[in-house]
């Protein structure tokens, strides 16, 4: 519950242990409340936004291919 509190606040934690290639951008889950984060190449990591990201180019997660 805190956690998902400090992420809607300050920001999230990457999971670098879990990052794969998508074929566009490199993706992984934020540690403290699983939200899906996408790697953008201005940004750095944010969360992953479904209208904006969400392209057919993009591959599955290798365990879900």
């Amino acid at each position: 519950m805190l956690s998902s509190v400090i992420c809607k606040v300050g920001s999230h934690n990457v999971n670098r242990r879990r990052v794969w290639h998508d074929g566009i951008n490199f993706r992984t889950k934020c540690t403290r409340c699983s939200a899906p984060l996408i790697r953008d190449h201005q940004k750095g990591w944010r969360p992953f936004d479904e209208e904006r990201d969400l392209r057919a180019e993009r591959l599955p997660h290798p365990r879900h291919a």
